[in-house]
């Protein structure tokens, strides 16, 4: 079983950290990890966050961040590529998607050779969507929703991403569109079919006491319809989190 979204984050590069991953890994029954880190971490990827300057709050949660060079990340993998696990680990990195800076995104990835590529939507026209439910007062919920929808399409159009990262995380704080969903799930799925892209089944909503974590029912059951691989994923910032909650994702088209 693989747990394909698994963050870094503020923990150490250190090897000590990989053998606590593989530790819980095997103590769930998963025996593959796709290991990532947020391009929010990387100087190289400032260009990047050029959109969130459009939404003050937003910017301000970027410019907040300390932020290192890849070149540690990538001297890490190197290093851990090295010795040997009773688990498959694979390096990969998770890809603040904005179309706005798709051209310069491209080139920027070219640079490195990372077995996997997560792009997810974090922000809306410069907006953080999932930082604080306060952020989202005042603001319309429909039109939110729709160009949430549309940069995802964009988003899978790239060709950039093997994997869309929660496909619906816009659902955290519960608030929701006047309008039915259901033909922009239809539109998602067919167009990762087409494009031959997997997407994940979340839990990573739990680690904050939501209980809306995991794709929508409806929406997972048109993936599965579609014939779109859907991978598990914990979304996991602490190792202890590796397979969180997978007994009580959907189960049926999952790795």
């Amino acid at each position: 079983m693989l747990d394909s979204h698994i963050h870094f984050e503020h923990q150490p590069y250190d090897l000590k950290l990989i053998d606590d991953m593989v530790n819980v890994a095997l103590s769930k029954g998963i025996d593959e990890l796709n290991l990532l880190d947020h391009t929010h971490k990387f100087k190289e990827f400032e260009f990047l966050y050029e959109p969130t300057k459009k939404d003050e709050k937003s910017y301000i949660w970027y410019k907040t961040h300390k932020t290192i060079s890849i070149k540690e990340y990538i001297d890490f993998i190197h290093i851990v590529q090295k010795r040997k696990y009773p688990v498959k680990l694979n390096f990969g990195l998770e890809v603040c998607y904005f179309p706005e800076t798709e051209d310069k995104l491209r080139e920027e990835l070219k640079k490195y050779d990372f077995d996997f590529l997560i792009g997810s939507v974090h922000f809306i026209d410069g907006f953080a969507f999932d930082i604080k439910k306060e952020n989202w007062y005042g603001r319309d919920i429909d039109n939110l929703y729709k160009r949430y929808f549309k940069i995802t399409e964009l988003l899978i159009k790239s060709k950039i991403f093997t994997q869309l990262g929660h496909p619906d995380a816009i659902k955290i704080f519960s608030f929701f569109p006047s309008f039915d969903l259901h033909p922009y799930y239809e539109k998602i799925a067919k167009l990762l079919k087409e494009y031959n892209m997997m997407t994940e089944n979340n839990s990573g909503f739990a680690r904050h006491g939501f209980t809306n974590y995991g794709l929508n029912k409806d929406f997972f059951s048109i993936l599965e319809k579609e014939g779109v691989r859907v991978n598990k994923s914990s979304d996991a910032h602490k190792y202890e989190d590796i397979g969180n909650k997978f007994d009580e994702l959907q189960s049926c088209n999952l790795y």
